[in-house]
């Protein structure tokens, strides 16, 4: 019997402050037959808001107030709580004159983990809110939009016949760059915004080849599974010699197969070849590319 809209947003950069006047309310069950997910755009807080319908006509609703409820924010990906905050509503009068004639609770939700500083913001957020004085109560997802290009990707770059040389810790651009070797085949590790380091068996969250070199990635908000492919490339010989896929049993991390043959290719042209790869994030449908640069 609890609904919820989308109110508004605010996002530091710039001092962007947008309300809805006339939000959509959404109960799953009753006006909504699948689970509830609203898509949002790129905000650092957002205002959730909050009625109780009466009855099974949706024509009336209960008077409330914000202490009747309790609420759980966290990011979807990794289960960690988010700042939020319940009231009554003194944040936009228009709201308080919606047709049910009912004030909603406001429920105001920090997506930018530091507001005076902005360097992260969580794009896919669970909440669920409760009325402590029946139990009922309602789920539903925030997908916040946000603009990837301030992040970086994280790589290292591995020739097969310098295995033992190989680097330990990722260096972090949204360009990646390698020379290839005559006499190798070659692969490249990329982990989409957080780092990977070599790490024992027992601490490591995937190996890569199997069983022979471990990796521990950067424990972050936004934990998400990608989907990664080859989207478009410079020469036409390079869709032959390049395969792009998710590391085996690790959908977080890309993989990069680099056959020799590709060596040869380059020397025949003189020239460098470069090659685009998309990424799409499962949970939040954020949408990215990076490009590889590779050179004799």
């Amino acid at each position: 019997m609890l609904q919820v809209a989308f109110g508004g947003y605010t996002l530091v950069e710039g001092d962007i402050t947008q309300f809805t006047d006339d939000p959509t309310y959404y109960e799953p069950g009753f006006n909504l037959m699948s689970p509830l997910e609203l898509s949002i755009p790129k905000s650092d807080t957002f205002y959730i808001l909050i009625r109780k319908r009466d009855g099974d006509s949706g024509n009336t609703f209960e008077h409330t107030t914000y202490t009747n409820f309790s609420v759980t924010v966290k990011d979807a990906t990794n289960g960690e709580p988010l700042s939020a905050q319940l009231s009554d509503n003194g944040v936009n009068t228009p709201w308080d004159f919606d047709p049910s004639g009912i004030a909603p609770v406001t429920l105001m939700v920090e997506s930018q983990l530091n507001l005076l500083t902005p360097v992260l913001r969580i794009r896919v957020i669970d909440v669920e809110v409760k009325d402590t004085t029946d139990d009922s109560f309602i789920n539903f997802r925030i997908i916040v939009e946000d603009d990837p290009t301030d992040l970086h990707f994280n790589y290292i770059p591995v020739s097969r016949t310098t295995y033992t040389n190989r680097n330990t810790f990722t260096a972090a651009s949204r360009i990646v760059y390698m020379t290839l070797r005559n006499d190798s085949d070659a692969y490249i590790l990329v982990s989409p915004y957080a780092w990977l380091t070599e790490s024992t068996e027992e601490l490591s969250d995937f190996s890569y080849p199997q069983d022979s070199s471990y990796y521990k990635r950067e424990t972050t908000f936004n934990n998400e599974d990608f989907t990664f492919a080859l989207q478009s490339w410079s020469n036409d010989f390079v869709e032959e010699d390049i395969s792009v896929m998710n590391i085996p049993g690790y959908r977080k991390v890309c993989l990069i197969l680099i056959d020799n043959d590709i060596y040869n290719n380059m020397k025949a042209i003189q020239k460098g070849i470069n090659f685009t790869v998309s990424l799409t994030g499962e949970l939040s449908g954020i949408e990215d590319t990076f490009i590889v640069n590779l050179r004799t």
